[in-house]
């Protein structure tokens, strides 16, 4: 049963009119669904975007009179036998009545961008950063705010939507009835920006002005003898003790303004003088020696690349992720395979986008009526129900159970004797799960982890390769004694290829596939501030699990599935990384980069920054900006800044959009809890490790029916073993024998959640 599509039989309707709707219609389309894509009434473009050939693979695309009633017939019945709708505009769903009459059965994916937009069009994500915090939260030279030239967070939002979309019909396999699921652009954008979002009220705004290589001199880009940027990874004490060794520095670890802690490497008393002597070393010798040294000793480091080089990578190429499809368009196309892989399951061979007239889409019998009476609301999640084992470390494990968590899973974090060393400042990423200290290499410990499977739905890692197979838990080891079981592993570079053994971070893959060399330019690579990788991973990974949890409800069958931090880095850049003859050339930053033109970009007022997107020069001067509207770009920008200098945000959104210019303010992340609309609807409080409360995301979708109603909490490490192992058919004396034999460990509740301080 190889050759099916774990979303075989679905049938979705995209009417959406975003880059991250349609990347949520591209990801149904990869796993099987039927895909038909039509333009919203409100659709307004001025061409074009290359990416829509990758974010419309697998789809019929058709245009729709929406004056016509005989067109919106066309649509309404195709309504009628959806199982999903995507939507990303209101006045679509008011004429279709999805707001109060939708079919029951139908799952509807509504998914605003969050930024009024009177023109319409594909691309607000530099709005949505705007408003939501992430440009002022990007490292750079001058500490202001950074116009991000990749649409990471509407890459993100699409793919949050479309998981918890596939949850919703993971319920609906238990219920019989849809529901409206709701992920808008703020939504997407605090998904993406998970790392940075604990706001401690009494802190000061974090300072950003320590250059575009971020405030860690262990895990950022140097420039080697031969001109060539390298960027080291090396965020943990094992990493960091063998690269100070490698370049010759040995005597920063022994230091006693650091004293053998890896926290105060990045610590800003001491983070200028440690980058000088890493500076300093790697200037020595060309990056190849560098290169070669620090791979021998299993330090995870590259070269920094180019966007337009990454899907020929040696590496890419082993795993699949270079496609070549046929568009109608633009003729041959090379575009990035599927971002994850199911083993009996796997994503369908990436087909070029049809287009058709209206008359000519196809015919979809209407959905049945549900059986039974629609449940009342839960309160618990789509997924309330299923459990998942979550052995992930680091960031992007963590990260896929605490969305599944968010998703109404009881998922358990699966921790090492001591605890997950990135507990210490990543303690907000498992928020949401209960906990097992256990040694999966003692035989007790080994023992009660499998006996809590046979409990479970799904079990994800994130271990290297190999690693599973020497712990006696790969997938048929736990099918073994769970036949139906999920198992979803994380890898750096994917299974196979000259990679698939090394160790890999977010900004080490941020580097090699060209993020930071795109933002940069011409100048210095930038470490982004967006953790794009590893988020996108651990949302991949639930999303793997939600797919294969969907699958499984409707044969009975589990499977193995999979992604990595490479997959997510062409997913994360599927629009820049697509090539076809004549493609104009993706967007390029530069230093301290504010964006594209005098009239798309950032400008600092007398009390922060405005993202400004402008039809012309005479809307400034209507503004009383500037006086001519025949200025060159250099000098019109050289007036306009000095104009709205003098001005406060609010002056000069309010004077922008009174001429029909698209304005809005650029917030900091601390100023979040201010909007009360956003803090009712998006954040809540837990309490931090200063003793006051911290602010951090609540509801990351809004779920019709079964939107979870609590707050994730932090545990602490083992907190929960003798209540999961009991739950797991031990007896108190095994427990109790266990413990004493070193395989497990009972620990106690958390007392608060620390800031996030190494981004």
């Amino acid at each position: 049963m190889r050759d099916q599509q774990a979303l075989g039989g679905l049938r979705v309707l995209d009417l959406s009119g975003t880059i991250a709707s349609c990347v949520a219609g591209m990801l149904f389309g990869d796993h099987g669904c039927e895909v038909v894509h039509l333009k919203p009434r409100n659709w307004r473009s001025a061409g074009e975007l290359p990416g829509e050939v990758v974010w419309h693979r697998n789809k019929v695309c058709s245009q729709v009179d929406w004056d016509s009633s005989d067109s919106v017939e066309v649509v309404r019945q195709l309504l009628r036998g959806a199982d999903v709708c995507i939507t990303s505009d209101a006045p679509t769903c008011t004429m279709l009545g999805l707001d109060e009459a939708a079919p029951a059965r139908l799952v509807h994916l509504h998914m605003p961008s969050g930024v009024a937009l009177e023109t319409g069009g594909l691309d607000v994500d530099n709005l949505i950063a705007a408003t939501a915090g992430v440009a002022l939260r990007q490292c750079s030279f001058g500490g202001g705010a950074i116009d991000l030239v990749t649409p990471y967070v509407s890459y993100e939002q699409g793919l949050w939507a479309a998981t918890a979309a596939i949850a919703a019909l993971v319920e609906r396999e238990k219920s019989g009835y849809g529901q409206r699921v709701l992920v808008d652009g703020l939504h997407g954008s605090i998904v993406a920006n998970i790392a940075t979002l604990v706001i401690d009220p009494a802190a000061p705004p974090i300072a950003t002005a320590v250059g575009p290589g971020g405030p860690h001199p262990a895990y950022t880009s140097y420039r080697c003898a031969d001109g060539r940027w390298l960027f080291l990874a090396a965020p943990t004490p094992k990493f960091q003790q063998t690269t100070f060794q490698v370049l010759g520095v040995s005597q920063i670890w022994t230091d006693p303004r650091i004293n053998g802690d890896f926290t105060n490497v990045h610590h800003p008393d001491n983070r200028d003088w440690v980058r000088r002597l890493l500076a300093d070393a790697f200037a020595s010798a060309p990056s190849k020696h560098w290169l070669a040294q620090l791979e021998a000793a299993d330090v995870p480091a590259g070269l920094v690349g180019r966007t337009q080089d990454w899907l020929q990578d040696p590496q890419l190429q082993a795993v699949g992720h270079r496609r070549i499809m046929n568009d109608p368009v633009h003729g041959e196309a090379v575009v990035p395979g599927a971002l994850v892989e199911l083993e009996d399951t796997p994503a369908r061979e990436p087909a070029p986008r049809r287009f058709v007239d209206l008359p000519r889409l196809p015919q979809w019998a209407g959905q049945p009526q549900p059986a039974r009476p629609q449940p009342a609301a839960s309160g618990r999640g789509p997924l309330d129900g299923i459990r998942v084992l979550n052995l992930g470390a680091m960031l992007a494990g963590p990260y896929a159970g605490m969305l599944l968590a968010e998703l109404g899973a009881d998922v358990v974090k699966v921790e090492p004797r001591g605890g997950d060393v990135f507990r210490r400042i990543g303690g907000h990423y498992n928020r949401g799960m209960r906990s097992l200290e256990v040694d999966l290499r003692n035989a007790a410990g080994h023992a009660a982890f499998m006996a809590l499977v046979r409990a479970s739905d799904v079990v994800i890692d994130n271990y290297r390769l190999g690693v599973l197979e020497r712990l006696g838990i790969a997938h048929a080891s736990l099918s073994a004694v769970k036949p139906d079981v999920i198992s979803v592993s994380i890898t750096g570079f994917g299974k196979t290829g000259p990679m698939a053994f090394r160790p890999a971070f977010d900004p080490l893959i941020q580097a090699t596939s060209g993020m930071q060399q795109a933002q940069g330019g011409d100048a210095d690579p930038v470490f982004i501030g967006i953790a794009v990788n590893d988020v996108a991973t651990g949302c991949a990974a639930a999303l793997a699990a939600c797919v294969a949890l969907y699958y499984r409800a409707r044969t009975g069958r589990g499977q193995n599935a999979c992604t990595s931090l490479a997959a997510a880095s062409t997913f994360m850049q599927s629009g820049e990384l697509v090539q076809y003859a004549q493609r104009p050339p993706h967007r390029v930053g530069g230093r301290d980069y504010a964006g594209p033109s005098v009239l798309d970009r950032y400008y600092r007022t007398a009390d922060g920054y405005v993202r400004v997107v402008a039809s012309g020069l005479q809307q400034f001067v209507g503004a009383g900006f500037v006086a001519d509207p025949d200025l060159p770009d250099s000098v019109a920008v050289e007036q306009v800044e000095r104009a709205i200098l003098a001005l406060s945000r609010s002056d000069a959104v309010a004077r922008l959009q009174a001429q029909g210019a698209v304005a809005v303010a650029a917030r900091n992340i601390c100023e979040l809890p201010d909007d009360p609309t956003v803090r009712a609807g998006y954040l809540t409080t837990v309490t931090g490790d200063t003793g006051g409360d911290f602010f951090v995301p609540q509801r990351l979708a809004r779920f019709g029916r079964t939107e979870r109603a609590d707050t994730l909490r932090t545990a602490g490490a083992g907190e929960h073993t003798r209540e999961l192992l009991r739950l797991a058919g031990l007896t108190d004396r095994e427990i109790d024998a266990a413990a004493a034999g070193g395989g497990i460990c009972e620990g106690q509740p958390l007392k608060g959640i620390a800031g996030v301080s190494y981004r």
